[in-house]
């Protein structure tokens, strides 16, 4: 009876950490996909001001729309979770959309670094400029 009782406590713990392994993963992708989203809609309101002030036109200025990706990600990273949050890739495809993708590594269990094992996690945005 004491051996099936150890059994069955053992099968319990080991579907409590499980659970919370998964639980903590799937709350880092959804504060990192958070993130990007705030990264890519910073990112869009690096317009080419002089384009838009002499021809009228919305388009991203390439560096302006790196920096301010990288400026929000500071900001965004001082949440918990996303301190080792860091900027893949900001770039415009079509010169009016910005998008941006994260990366971030987390711990599997329970956000303890010393503990074994590690996930890593993409998230993408991407945010369209209007005047």
């Amino acid at each position: 009876m004491t051996v099936l009782t150890i059994g069955l406590a053992a099968v319990l713990l080991a579907a409590i950490v499980t659970v919370a392994a998964v639980t903590h993963v799937q709350l880092q992708r959804s504060r990192l996909a958070h993130a990007a989203d705030e990264v890519a809609l910073a990112a869009s309101d690096a317009i080419d001001l002089d384009a838009y002030y002499l021809e009228g036109a919305v388009r991203l200025d390439p560096e302006a729309l790196a920096d301010e990706a990288r400026a929000q990600l500071a900001a965004s990273a001082r949440r918990e979770g996303l301190a080792g949050a860091v900027l893949v890739a900001a770039s415009s495809p079509d010169g009016t959309t910005a998008e941006v993708t994260l990366a971030l590594r987390t711990p599997v269990l329970f956000g303890a670094s010393w503990l074994p094992g590690t996930v890593d996690l993409s998230a993408t945005s991407s945010a369209r400029a209007a005047p």
